[in-house]
Formats: structure tokens, sequence, C-alpha cells
């Protein structure tokens, strides 16, 4: 009994064919966009982050090479890679930003791995979402861009604009209140005796 009285059954190949083109019409730039991604998702001026660049395979040909270019209100500080991994940061010059590729390794399909790089934010940067420009290398010599002309869009952080005091900076007028209130208990009590 078909589920719809009336229709023919569809073979597993028109089936599969159907299914293959609607993923692709309606999701094709989305899974080719969701290979890659920037975590978090926003940082905060002056504070040191662990940005980690998250790449999945979902091609039949391994990944050889990742590589990430770095905005320049960021400072590196280090860069972690995974075992087996190797990284290479070229520093900016007057035309490019500082970029970090990482290699000698691969990542079979379906494999997704992270590559982290620790920043510092410039204290005076506010209001601004960072671009991050990807390249990808496949075994067989093609590589995916995720760059404002590339392939798919580049993966973007915000950064969030901080209107209070930082967390240091809170625990100094903390200190400080306790000392105000402590000379403040001291001196009513030395009146009180006197």
């Amino acid at each position: 009994m078909h589920a719809f009285p009336g229709h023919p059954r569809l073979s597993p190949f028109a089936r599969w064919s159907v299914t293959a083109c609607a993923l692709l019409w309606c999701g094709g730039p989305a899974l080719l966009a969701a290979q890659v991604s920037v975590a978090p998702a926003a940082v905060e001026p002056a504070g040191f982050e662990r940005l980690a660049l998250r790449v999945a395979n979902p091609d039949a040909s391994p990944v050889t090479l990742v590589r990430i270019e770095i905005p320049d209100v960021l400072t590196v500080l280090g860069v972690d890679a995974p075992p087996g991994w190797a990284w290479r940061l070229t520093a900016a010059t007057d035309t490019s930003s500082a970029a970090i590729a990482w290699s000698g390794d691969s990542l079979a399909q379906g494999v997704f791995r992270e590559f982290a790089v620790l920043v510092r934010l410039a204290s005076d940067v506010r209001d601004l979402t960072l671009v991050f420009p990807v390249r990808v290398e496949h075994a067989d010599g093609r590589a995916v861009t995720w760059t404002r002309d590339g392939d798919a869009r580049p993966p973007a952080v915000s950064i969030r604009a901080t209107t209070g005091i930082s967390v240091r900076g809170a625990v100094a007028l903390a200190g400080g209140a306790l000392g105000v209130a402590a000379l403040a208990l001291a001196l009513a009590l030395n009146r009180r005796g006197a």
C-alpha cells in the first residue's frame, strides 16, 4: 500500500536524486560555509582570547593545509597545532595581514579538527566585526577559500564594546573600598573611646 493512494512509489534512486537536488539547491552554500568557523563568536577589547578555528572535511580528498589571516587589531601570543600538524606564522606587512598556516598532516573525509590561537585584542577597539579569511587546500590540489570574494563568506567574530570596568579594575576598586571601610571603622572606634 502506498502512503499516498494514486501516486506512484519513487524508486530509491529517484528519492536519493530528489533529496540531493533539494539539499544542493537549499543548502549547498550553507554546507560549504559550515566547513569552517571561528569560536568564540564575540571577544572583548584588551582581553586575552583563545580563538579556535574549527575545520571539518566533507570532501573525499583529505585537507592538507589550513591557513587563516589574522586581523590587524589582534596580536598573536601563541599558536597551537593538533598532533601531527606543524604551524607557521607569517608576519603582517604593509600590504597583508598576519597569517597562520597549519600543515604536515591531513584531515580525512568526515573528520573535524580545531586549530587554536591565543590572541590579545587592542584596548581601543569598539563595535567592530573581525573577519578571518580562511584557505583550505586538499591533497588533490584543489583549494577552497572563505573570503569576501572567495567560495564562501569568511568566519567573523564580533567585538563587544565594554562600557564598564575590567575584572582587574573591579578587584582594585573593591580593595580600595574595603580599605576606606576599615579606616572609617577605626576612626569611629577611636572617636568612641575618646
